[in-house]
């Protein structure tokens, strides 16, 4: 028995969905897998970050024990022996939604082992209490697109979070660009509450520079036009700059591949370290920017944006 959780990457609204306003995210074919083994020994699993195996009952302050236990309350699972065997493919740097595709792995896991229907809503719904535990105060994004796939518009609302989803004519490949740096999403969205706080009408401008461009951005990916698509990424990159959470290294990345051709280019995910989007249709283009990041010592992931659940 096993689940799996997308990865993804945010095109655009990093920081900005927390507020209320929308975002674009899509779903990679980099995922996390959920095994179920039969145990002995207590709820045990592997934690992908240390490395270390948790004992949900002996290790309960563990970050992994507590996903766990919420998962296992919202499913209504009373199991007290088995194994989750975890493993993934995604960097877990920051960037990929990696803590929601552990989640959605755990949540589809559980419920194929324990022959419990569950809707994507429904596990949309659990891997954002999950997500609660590693964010403290998350859009909802990651786990939205972790759990559907594709590519999908998102804006977080008080009672319920709506979604739209777009329509690829086909597969676009981008390259993905470890920073090497890991910085904690719920220090990182702390610290643009209080840039906010401190600098409210700068903030203000900045929000409705985004809102004018994110309209614009959902009309350029349903028309799949990469060219205007790239062209808003790059203003999307401004707009983080001007909330401070880009960094050296990051601005190192952008300059390399936009020398070599990249369409667009900026964070994707918390910032201040983590992972950098560049948009590369084609192959080609794809490979030349990979090499180009790797030539300086970054680890790239050359993949495509949209991935979609297999019974689609």
């Amino acid at each position: 028995m096993s689940g799996v959780g997308f990865g993804k990457t945010i095109l655009f609204g990093e920081h900005f969905v927390v507020y209320g306003l929308q975002g674009i995210a899509a779903a990679i074919e980099l995922n996390t897998t959920c095994v179920y083994k039969e145990s002995k020994e207590g709820i045990i699993s592997n934690d992908l970050v240390t490395r270390e195996s948790i004992n949900v009952e002996k290790d309960p302050q563990k970050r992994l024990s507590k996903v766990i236990r919420v998962i296992l309350n919202e499913i209504g699972i009373r199991e007290k022996n088995f194994e989750l065997v975890l493993s993934t493919n995604m960097s877990l740097m920051g960037g990929m939604g990696s803590s929601a595709a552990l989640a959605v792995s755990i949540i589809r896991c559980l419920a194929q082992r324990f022959s419990i229907p569950l809707s994507n809503d429904a596990v949309n719904k659990i891997a954002f209490s999950a997500e609660k535990i590693f964010h403290e105060n998350p859009s909802g994004i990651d786990n939205t697109v972790s759990t559907y796939g594709g590519i999908i518009w998102f804006e977080k609302g008080k009672e319920k979070n709506k979604i739209g989803r777009f329509v690829l004519e086909k597969p676009v490949e981008i390259v993905l660009i470890d920073t090497g740096i890991i910085k904690d999403t719920a220090e990182v969205v702390e610290f643009v509450r209080q840039e906010k706080e401190m600098n409210s009408e700068e903030f203000k401008k900045i929000f409705s520079d985004y809102s004018a461009l994110i309209e614009k951005a959902k009309i350029a990916v349903t028309e799949n036009n990469w060219i205007e698509t790239g062209k808003l990424m790059n203003q999307n990159q401004e707009l983080l700059r001007r909330i401070k959470v880009s960094s050296p290294e990051i601005e190192k990345i952008i300059s390399v591949v936009n020398e070599n051709g990249a369409i667009g280019s900026k964070i994707t995910g918390t910032g201040l370290g983590g992972n950098v989007i560049a948009l590369t249709p084609g192959k080609k283009l794809q490979n030349k920017v990979s090499d180009a990041c790797e030539k300086i010592g970054y680890k790239t992931f050359k993949i495509s944006i949209g991935i979609k659940p297999k019974d689609e």
